[in-house]
């Protein structure tokens, strides 16, 4: 008598086919959580962005521009800190009765250890 071979997966097959599933979703597991701290990452210089337009805003509205630095904190978590000086220009030859403003805004917060901050940079004119 001939007794019929049963049909299905070994438990080899089984096994192997478990442990490629495990490895491909501790792949996209580990992929998901660095794209979640990216976008925590982001919008905290977005934040940070938004803070240092707002105090570079309120600098440039002084007339006339005070030279000094100022700082401060926002939500507990940013520190800002402005500051405003004449921009050197010597050795070139610029004649002008403007004289020109370096005012810079510096925004900073903790992420874990790691501190992190944004810059932003720019000149304004004012009259002597």
């Amino acid at each position: 008598m001939h007794t019929p071979r049963q049909s299905g997966f070994s438990l080899l097959e089984v096994l192997v086919a478990f442990a490629i599933l495990s490895m491909s979703l501790g792949v996209l597991y580990q992929a998901f959580s660095n794209s979640l701290r990216n976008v925590g990452t982001s919008g905290d210089y977005t934040r940070a962005m938004i803070i240092a337009e707002a105090r570079l805003a309120e600098v440039m509205a002084e007339v006339p521009l005070n030279v000094g630095s100022d700082q401060g904190e926002v939500d507990n978590r940013y520190q800002w800190k402005t500051m405003v000086q004449r921009y050197d220009y010597t050795g070139e030859n610029i004649v002008s009765e403007f004289i020109p403003y370096q005012v810079e805004v510096v925004v900073s917060w903790q992420d874990g250890k790691t501190t992190r901050q944004y810059d932003l940079t720019t000149l304004r004119l004012s009259q002597g």
